[in-house]
């Protein structure tokens, strides 16, 4: 059984150009090359391209890494859900090709557009030994929203949710691993969003991980973002719109998912949009918000 899971973050209003997009990512990234250059396809439309930062990942302790290190316990999203460092170093790229709804309608005909891009940024919370990663997708809305896309860009409409799906759930105080939502433990059942000492007095942050870092892909997919009005994830920064008409794809590179009834919708790649593995990377990079 899968859990299915929302969150929330903030879209950006200033506007940058795709030079600029491609210059900060670096020259392998999405950017005019493949926009401009490189024919994707005869049966084109516009989208409005708009870089957000989406969520955040958590640090553990090394020695039990179910504990949530008390730096980062403001990161856990308001609907107490949280992932590891190394789970959404794992699964961010599931973004790609994910659909991208309105207040999770998530019905593939009412689709406003998809993600095309996803990358990490390391994020320092108490140099040195303390950061997290924060998760900035690339949202391509469909200019035939006319109505929804001057919201976009008049700044009425600019918070963003993501959706995903997990194949298990982990309490972030005692360490159980839960596979079915009719076997929470009693922290997570009664006490999700408290504060609790540990053994040695520390207060730790009660919430749920999702997935862990020794499953395939961290037992997590991304399925879908979905513009909102009430944000839930602390600390989203405000990006950019990349670009006011980007000439893309109009055919479908996303399906839905037959794999799960917790997945409503599910996501993959397609060869006509290859998008570079050379996003960001945040460790090397070493880029901070």
């Amino acid at each position: 059984m899968s859990f299915k899971k929302t969150a929330n973050a903030t879209i950006s209003e200033p506007i940058v150009s795709l030079a600029s997009w491609d210059q900060i990512h670096g020259h392998r990234a999405f950017g005019q090359k493949i926009a401009s250059v490189k024919k994707i396809s005869d049966n084109n439309t516009a989208y409005l391209l708009s870089h957000c930062t989406i969520m955040s990942s958590v640090q553990t302790e090394e020695s039990e890494d179910w504990l949530i290190k008390p730096e980062c316990s403001h990161l856990v999203n308001n609907n107490d859900d949280a992932w590891t460092n190394e789970v959404l170093k794992l699964s961010h790229k599931s973004f790609v090709g994910a659909f991208n709804f309105v207040e999770h309608f998530q019905n593939s005909k009412y689709a406003k557009g998809h993600i095309l891009d996803a990358v990490l940024r390391k994020v320092q919370i108490a140099p040195p030994s303390c950061w997290v990663y924060f998760c900035d997708i690339l949202v391509a809305t469909d200019l035939a929203h006319e109505k929804l896309v001057e919201d976009i860009r008049a700044g009425h409409v600019k918070y963003l949710s993501m959706g995903c799906v997990t194949d298990l759930v982990i309490c972030s105080f005692c360490g159980a691993r839960v596979t079915d939502a009719t076997t929470y433990c009693h922290h997570l059942q009664f006490q999700e969003g408290m504060f609790l000492q540990d053994e040695d007095g520390i207060p730790r942050r009660i919430a749920e991980l999702c997935g862990h870092k020794d499953m395939a892909n961290g037992g997590v997919k991304f399925v879908e973002a979905s513009w909102v009005s009430t944000p839930a994830f602390p600390g989203a920064a405000k990006r950019n719109i990349v670009s006011e008409e980007w000439v893309g794809p109009a055919t479908k590179y996303t399906h839905a998912s037959k794999t799960s009834s917790f997945h409503k919708a599910a996501s993959e790649k397609t060869t006509d949009l290859s998008l570079s593995e050379a996003l960001l990377n945040a460790d090397l990079r070493r880029k901070l918000r």
